[in-house]
């Protein structure tokens, strides 16, 4: 059982939030910083799976979740044409899947804790231990002490820098486009998640609340490609103009504003993510490619976990040592996948496509048995 003690959070997005509410509704003390000074509308779609939303209940969010996004119940597959290759069940557990905005989520997570525990502007710069402690150093001259502190600052962390130093992550050859809409086709089946795979690219769509539609696209690009002097909406309207209806009509009821434009990293898996009393959660440890939707699953895993082993441990440094130990060999294998997945989206000869989809096609049964797998993973 655990001594009073308080943790340090750098980060309030969805992993930072979830670890605050997780350590809070156990009696930790919990202080999260986030850089950004008001916590607005950014981001876009995101799909909590049951290995997801089973914590979200465990930390009374998930019925307000519920109100905020949409069910998922199928996962479905398309050639660029339209023709279907795949159509996966999800709905099989005793929590739903949700596919929600990812801002929608952040609040529901902060609006549950204290104000006293949450403090915005404010970015990290640099942490030093004293003894048992931990001194963290923010940019606006402002100290804090703590007992541990928790890196959920991202993809580029400032944290994991000073932990490992500052290598860049890898940029696997994908841009992803993400846009919200409030146009719903009339052929939009309720519940499913649809994703179409051409050749190099690829698009999906699925409704995220508030009558909202929510598409993404990946394509193959440069890194850090600029927009094309036609603007990045005329772009992917030539992009998929050919592309199965009703993607075109989605991408022309978007405005510009709204589309927002991401290079695709992930980082090679680290051995060991913590240093004594200092660690790090979600896509600081263990960044993935967005390929089987699992970066924010996996970063709310992480917040129950760690909060168990700090409730069981009266060391941090030994909780977090058991935090990675419980959490390393799935996070790895879901980056791994994640990047394979990708590369299989990436092909664009001929040959090799019709031979992906005809074998998405015959091998359904074992995807959606893999799935079911993944999803039913409990913390």
């Amino acid at each position: 059982m655990h001594s009073h003690k308080k943790i340090i959070i750098i980060g309030g997005g969805i992993g930072g939030a979830a670890t605050a509410l997780a350590l809070h509704r156990i009696g930790l003390e919990a202080v999260v910083y986030e850089r950004t000074a008001t916590l607005r509308e950014v981001g876009a779609g995101i799909a909590l799976w049951a290995n997801a939303t089973h914590v979200l209940k465990k930390l009374d969010v998930l019925e307000d979740a519920l109100k905020e996004g949409d069910r998922v119940t199928n996962y479905q597959f398309f050639s660029q044409r339209g023709k279907e290759l795949m159509n996966l069940r999800v709905d099989g557990f005793e929590v739903p899947a949700i596919a929600i905005h990812r801002a929608d989520l952040q609040a529901l997570l902060w609006r549950k804790l204290p104000l006293e525990q949450t403090v915005l502007g404010e970015s990290f710069e640099r942490f030093e231990r004293h003894k048992d402690k931990v001194i963290t150093y923010l940019t606006s001259n402002l100290t804090d002490e703590g007992d541990a502190l928790i890196g959920a600052d991202g993809l580029r962390s400032r944290v994991r820098v000073q932990l490992f130093g500052d290598a860049k992550p890898i940029y696997r050859g994908m841009t992803a486009y993400r846009g919200l809409t409030n146009y719903i086709p009339d052929s939009y089946k309720p519940g499913y998640i649809c994703e179409f795979l051409g050749a190099g690219n690829g698009f999906g769509f699925v409704t995220i609340g508030k009558g909202r539609m929510y598409w993404y696209a990946a394509v193959k690009a440069l890194e850090g490609q600029p927009d094309a002097s036609i603007g990045r909406k005329q772009e992917l309207q030539e992009m998929f103009r050919d592309w199965a209806i009703p993607i075109p009509e989605l991408i022309a009821t978007t405005d510009e504003v709204n589309i927002l434009k991401t290079d695709l990293y992930d980082r090679p898996t680290l051995r060991s993510w913590s240093l004594a009393n200092v660690t790090l959660l979600g896509d600081a440890a263990h960044p993935m490619l967005p390929t089987m939707g699992q970066g924010a699953c996996m970063a709310i895993e992480d917040a129950v976990v760690v909060t168990n082993c700090l409730l069981e441990q009266s060391d941090s440094a030994e909780a977090f040592r058991q935090y990675e130990s419980l959490r390393l060999l799935r996070t790895k294998k879901i980056v791994e996948q994640s990047l394979q997945i990708g590369k299989v989206a990436r092909i664009e000869n001929r040959v090799f496509i019709a031979v992906r989809n005809t074998l998405m096609k015959l091998l359904a049964q074992q995807f959606e048995k893999d799935y079911q797998i993944l999803h039913a993973y409990r913390v």
